[in-house]
């Protein structure tokens, strides 16, 4: 064990467990991390011991965490513990992410190297569904005896249960030829449609999360490939071990095959995430993979008043973790409090009962409001409510208790969407402009019936407030005419999600757009928009698809949102708002911590999905490791303990039906609300403590161009993330630079001489081919060929300086005070101890832009300031190449690196991200005409005086 004398100075409180892990220096480790045990602590200090003892650069360190919020966490505790003991290296390098976002690293560098092309779009669960729909006939195939795939009867649950069967054998490394071999009827039908589905998937240049992990692995199966991605990482720390599938297991595994150097982190008792295909077992088994592997308990819990400890800690080890002949499915381990922590007596662990759920719930909001009102608390937003479901038949007599006092709740996940005033107008406004109505929805039935009543009422909401000669009466008459005149063969120049900002312009929708809330609802309506013309193919309105469109829209696309509901905005900076009561699921508590928790859910039937496992866990690598009569209680027991363990002062448990027998270790005894010591707990004071919000990242090109630009363009499509109408990138650029990277790419795997101009034009060809199937809008013929010869004339006049190519799209990055700055390098350029940076552009030369070259040089400026203190080598040159150039003297334009300019573009950077985070939206000066005419917003802009040019 070594530990850096930095770190013993500046951290001399680490208890002897926390020690073991930070002064780990190498081969394998496990870590097994109880409850509020410093786990991240341990994790930055480790990384931090390992810079200072010069085991490893920067470049050379993979952390991963369980969700991209504690990634950024993570990342701004390093920071400011490097900070604390001096270390002035360069993190910018040190990758600090998700499982899926370090393969997502992994496969942008080394996609080259297998058959995606690039702009590969991944998956999310919703799109997976619909890719499944868009491509039905191919995947899934038709009905035989009323059933699809000899198991389900509809195309939606067909869909839906596939997709359950398909990431899990991929997760699970399963062999479809083993599938195929089976007897059963159903297995083979499997088979056949997984190998369909991901054809299609490689086909249409998509893949999933599940094979975006398979993908990463099967390169690290590869020697050559697992060479050149191993040889980057030297320490690889994983978080949450707990809560890993197989592939990834057997991918982290792979990764750190050369080294050994591969430290996990996790707490068997909470895991939660087996519906997601994740097993106890990589954590469980992970000694047994490293016979001489340390393990280390921290069961010494900072967070929590003792009684909270010691009940929990006891109602875990109430249940039966044995495994004859096996590992335990629990490791042996008791979690204590601080023993240096103040524990006043007081009823730090107390129950609610109640008569029916209405009295159970008033009880809670009495509770609730009794600690508000005695200063227990000094905000509504300290005690949170843990339900195994927040949906409205679980929350709503919690919620309607606490708003009958007055008492505000925050309880996003909800999937109450739909119920927001804004989007029921808006959907009834696209069910007239389509004809979603009367005769117009066909027989319906199930969940789309349900849509309908959803949609009259807004229908009767919008014919109340807005008749003729409302403007919007007046825009619906007339989109629906354009419609219904259509002829054979014509079209509208209108995509779905065109009618969706010119509605933004019209009351009332151009004053909702002016509510926060209700402006990042109308966003993530726009991005579901862009959804369903990408899924459904709906380019523009036309004679022939009008009827397609109606019933897609809503019996298809709209059923199925509705249908599942949809989560409400979550600000990530702000993520629980002052002065409202949490209420959240006990999956979304995972992490946080309360000074108040109410859990609930003691007597709900909570399963635990087995159908998939009973019918391929006979193909996975591995034989059952949990017996299956046995893992409904494991995960109940994991589930609970996880809620149990959030509160820092006070655990309530509360119910109004008999709780599951296995809560009465832990229910059994309690003092029961209003029934407790009221005066000393109302003696107590719980300070509000502020959570530090993450650092943001703004990007040069993607953040501060678009700022500058327009400030309600960044409002829009970067701050609410609305989705355009239609893809702003440009075609062109994209093939050319992509066509180029992948050129650099081949040289830097040292097989430049394999390139040739036949050679190029399949490259060149192939990108085309990936980016048609993207959302952009596709170039010309003529465009094409100019595109072309711009690739070709950079290749003949530029062969040789290939060899000097270092890195190519170099991700740069730098902390600042208040934010992070961070940019891309599209290539770095050494040989003769010369350093230079190079950044093209598709356009011709300029010849009278000074304001737009001072921009460029100001950018250029600042990625040589990083990269000089990343390679620690002074930067020659500053480098634009202007590809529509014909001859490389003109293509080629040079700025002399002046690191005076440093501090003179960081203070200008300052400014903007200022104003930015000022929230300083408003247009004082419209952009250039030619924007504002590709603007999806010009119409909002007119009806809010800021622009007067007319479609």
């Amino acid at each position: 064990m070594t530990i850096a004398p930095a770190i013993l100075e500046h951290y001399p409180d680490l208890n002897e467990a926390q020690r073991e892990v930070v002064g780990h220096v190498g081969g394998p480790l496990l870590a097994v991390a109880g409850p509020g045990s410093g786990k991240t602590y341990s994790i930055v200090l480790r990384t931090l011991n390992l810079l200072l003892l010069g085991r490893a650069t920067a470049k050379e360190m993979v952390l991963c965490t369980f969700t991209e919020k504690a990634a950024f966490e993570m990342r701004d505790r390093l920071s400011a513990a490097a900070q604390k003991v001096g270390y002035r290296g360069d993190l910018s390098e040190l990758r600090v992410s998700t499982i899926h976002g370090l393969c997502n690293q992994l496969l942008t560098r080394h996609r080259h190297r297998t058959d995606l092309g690039n702009s590969y779009e991944t998956l999310d669960d919703l799109t997976q569904l619909l890719f499944i729909f868009e491509h039905f006939d191919e995947i899934i195939g038709p009905e035989v005896n009323d059933l699809y795939l000899g198991k389900w009867r509809t195309r939606w649950t067909a869909i839906e249960g596939a997709r359950g069967y398909f990431d899990k054998i991929t997760e699970e490394l399963v062999d479809p030829s083993r599938l195929s071999a089976s007897p059963d009827i159903f297995t083979q039908n499997l088979a056949r449609a997984y190998r369909a589905y991901e054809s299609t998937l490689f086909a249409n240049n998509r893949i999933d999360f599940a094979h975006l992990q398979n993908i990463v692995h099967n390169l690290l199966l590869h020697p050559e490939h697992s060479a050149a991605i191993a040889r980057e990482i030297r320490y690889v720390m994983v978080d949450e071990y707990q809560d890993t599938n197989y592939v990834q297991e057997q991918l982290l595994l792979k990764l750190t095959e050369p080294t050994g150097n591969l430290c996990v982190v996790g707490d068997e008792d909470q895991s939660l995430y087996r519906f997601r295909g994740a097993t106890v077992r990589n954590i469980l088994e992970f000694p047994s993979r490293f016979p001489k592997c340390p393990v280390v308990r921290l069961t010494t819990n900072y967070r929590s008043h003792r009684a909270i400890v010691q009940r929990y800690d006891r109602w875990m080890a109430s249940a039966d973790w044995s495994n004859p002949g096996g590992v335990p499915f629990r490791f042996a381990k008791t979690i204590e409090a601080d023993p240096n922590g103040g524990h006043p007596d007081y009823p730090a662990v107390i129950s609610i009962w109640g008569r029916d759920p209405r009295d159970e719930a008033e009880r809670f909001a009495e509770l609730v409001e009794f600690l508000k009102r005695s200063a227990v608390i000094e905000d509504y937003s300290q005690v949170a409510l843990l339900l195994h479901s927040v949906r409205e038949d679980h929350s709503g007599s919690y919620l309607a208790a606490l708003a009958a006092r007055g008492i505000p709740t925050f309880c996003p996940r909800s999937r109450a969407f739909f119920e927001n005033e804004e989007i029921r107008l808006l959907v009834a406004c696209y069910a007239i402009i389509l004809g979603w109505h009367g005769d117009g929805r066909g027989p319906v039935a199930g969940a789309v019936a349900e849509l309908a009543i959803y949609v009259d009422e807004g229908i009767v909401e919008l014919a109340k407030a807005y008749i003729a000669p409302h403007p919007l009466a007046h825009s619906l008459q007339n989109w629906v005419g354009g419609i219904a005149a259509l002829g054979e063969g014509e079209s509208l120049d209108f995509r779905p999600a065109d009618y969706f900002y010119r509605l933004l312009a019209l009351a009332p929708f151009a004053k909702e757009v002016k509510n926060e809330n209700a402006a990042r609802n109308l966003a993530h309506f726009s991005q579901l928009l862009n959804v369903f013309q990408s899924y459904y193919h709906y380019t523009v309105v036309t004679h022939q698809n009008r009827e397609f469109l109606r019933f897609h829209f809503f019996n298809s696309f709209l059923r199925l949102l509705h249908d599942g509901g949809i989560n409400e905005y979550e600000d990530p900076d702000r993520p629980f708002p002052k002065g409202h009561v949490q209420v959240m699921t006990i999956h979304q508590a995972k992490g946080l911590e309360f000074p108040v928790v109410v859990v609930g859910s003691l007597s709900a039937q909570i399963s635990s999905q087995k159908q998939i496992d009973r019918d391929l866990g006979p193909y996975y690598h591995r034989p059952r490791f949990e017996p299956e009569n046995r893992i409904t209680l494991f995960d109940r027991m994991r589930l609970h303990y996880v809620a149990f363990s959030r509160p820092q002062k006070v655990l309530v448990l509360t119910a109004h039906a008999p709780p599951k027998s296995h809560f009465a270790p832990i229910w059994q005894g309690l003092p029961q609300w209003p029934y407790v010591e009221k005066e000393i707990l109302a003696a107590q004071r719980f300070a509000l403590r502020e959570r530090m919000p993450v650092k943001k990242s703004y990007s040069f090109t993607g953040d501060l161009k678009i700022y500058e630009t327009c400030p309600r363009q960044y409002q829009f499509f970067r701050e609410y993330d609305f989705t355009p109408s239609r893809s702003a990138v440009i075609f062109f650029g994209l093939l050319v630079h992509q066509t180029i990277e992948e050129i650099h790419r081949i040289s830097l795997d040292g097989k430049l001489e394999t390139l040739d101009e036949s050679r190029i034009r399949e490259l060149f060809d192939r990108t085309f081919r990936f980016l048609c199937m993207s959302d952009v809008r596709p170039i010309g013929d003529a465009a094409r060929v100019s595109a072309l010869r711009q690739v070709m004339n950079y290749f003949r006049q530029n062969r040789e300086e290939m060899r000097r190519v270092i890195q190519t799209e170099v991700a740069v990055s730098l902390e600042k005070d208040g934010y992070i700055l961070s940019g891309k390098v599209d290539l770095l350029l050494g040989g003769d101890g010369r350093l230079e940076l190079l950044d093209f552009k598709t356009s011709p030369r300029p010849t009278d832009s000074p304001a737009l070259l001072e921009a460029y040089e100001r950018q250029l400026c600042t990625y040589a300031h990083i990269l000089e203190r990343r390679y620690n080598k002074r930067v020659d040159r500053l480098l634009l190449y202007w590809t529509a150039e014909e001859q490389k003297a003109q293509a080629l334009m040079a700025f002399p690196y002046r690191p005076e300019r440093i501090d003179e573009a960081g203070r200008y950077f300052d400014q903007v991200v200022a104003r930015i985070q000022a929230e300083e939206f408003r247009v004082t000066q419209p952009p250039e005409a030619a924007i504002c005419k590709e603007c999806d917003l010009r119409g909002l802009c007119r009806s809010d005086g800021i622009i007067t040019m007319k479609d």
